[in-house]
């Protein structure tokens, strides 16, 4: 099935590539959004500073979020001018890269002028970012400092910038893909807002994968595409839109020149974003394969050929019943309904086939089917 929703308009390639692309609507995050945009809104009218933490393992949208909220509150402010944004990865970047950075990014305002020496010496680092915020209060120029990645920062120097923002007109927003270690649990405190984003359903991290298809591509895309991806998300990782960009960055040259690929090369290339289960490796099935009855072997020869050369992603319970009657047809063996859901329990076992989450999706079973599910995807 051929799919392109209405989301939003086309943007090209910048919608994968761009890491500080925001979406024009943020899916299944409202909650979030209208919270984070209420407290920065009346912390920018009222001109207090506030810290706030947002945990999530990387690539679950935590940057999305504080990103769009700062374009809303800079495009319905009547004085666009009145707060400043500058914006650090504080991965591998020491204390004086940090500030340095920093100060790179303030001297980019054209109402401050920044003594270059000044940058460039690491002992007069920290008193350099002091006058650049003293310089926006003088101009009633709020502050909003968003660190990324901040567990690559040694906590004392956190904490620094956290007490400081206290005493004048700074927000610091800062992201974490881990939670903070017992040792450096303490610096909580200085926190005024804490979130924590759970993982996505999968009709959410579906529809959100959809959108961000929706906004690379002019042609449509198969919708039994972006489900298998998203079943290989939740069954090799965990349930964040990250993972599905980054799968998506790598069969864009693909894509951009037809609206499918074949489930195999897909597998391949999607390899690259899966770590090791633990489970049984490639040499092991082999060797369990080898050793289980002819039926099991020409039925895994019969399911492996739906696959090859095919743009099929799913196969139905039905036709794993029809390729398992088959089978045994093919060595004249007595069809055996519970060989075969022990035979489906086996290969489900050992990962070469998953039950879809699909099919719990969209409701879909069959009344006596002996699998209840009916949409399964071959994960290796």
């Amino acid at each position: 099935m051929i799919c392109k929703p209405n989301y939003n308009i086309y943007v090209g390639p910048r919608a994968i590539f761009d890491v500080n692309y925001v979406p024009p609507q943020l899916l299944h995050r409202k909650k979030e959004q209208q919270s984070l945009h209420s407290i920065l809104r009346d912390s920018l009218y009222d001109k207090y500073s506030l810290n706030i933490i947002y945990q999530g393992i990387q690539g679950i949208g935590k940057k999305v979020i504080v990103n769009k909220v700062l374009e809303d509150l800079q495009l319905e402010n009547e004085n666009p001018d009145s707060f400043r944004t500058i914006k650090i990865d504080c991965k591998e970047k020491n204390p004086e890269e940090l500030i340095g950075s920093v100060l790179i990014e303030m001297n980019k305002f054209q109402d401050l002028d920044f003594n270059l020496n000044s940058i460039l010496n690491p002992k007069t680092l920290w008193n350099s970012f002091k006058h650049g915020c003293e310089k926006l209060h003088k101009l009633n120029k709020y502050l909003f400092l968003i660190f990324n990645n901040v567990e690559h920062l040694k906590p004392e120097l956190l904490k620094k910038f956290l007490n400081y923002s206290k005493e004048t007109k700074t927000t610091i927003i800062s992201t974490i893909n881990m939670v903070l270690r017992a040792s450096s649990l303490d610096i909580l405190s200085e926190f005024d807002q804490k979130q924590k984003l759970n993982y996505f359903s999968y009709n959410e991290l579906f529809s959100i994968l959809q959108q961000r298809f929706s906004l690379t591509f002019l042609h449509e895309i198969d919708k039994e595409l972006i489900e298998f991806i998203t079943d290989l998300i939740f069954e090799n990782y965990v349930p964040v839109p990250g993972k599905g960009v980054e799968i998506l960055r790598d069969i864009y040259p693909i894509l951009k020149e037809q609206n499918v690929i074949k489930q195999s090369e897909l597998l391949e290339i999607s390899q690259n974003q899966f770590e090791p289960s633990g489970g049984i490796d490639e040499f092991s099935m082999l060797t369990y394969i080898s050793e289980e009855d002819l039926l099991t072997i020409i039925f895994l020869d019969n399911l492996s050929n739906q696959f090859i050369n095919k743009y099929n992603y799913y196969i139905t319970s039905k036709e794993l019943k029809e390729l398992f009657d088959v089978s045994c047809e093919s060595l004249e063996y007595e069809k055996n309904l519970q060989e075969f859901k022990n035979l489906i329990e086996m290969i489900q076992r050992i990962g070469i086939i998953s039950p879809s989450r699909k099919s719990i999706l969209e409701k879909k079973y069959i009344l006596n089917d002996p699998l209840n599910c009916v949409y399964y995807f071959m994960n290796v």
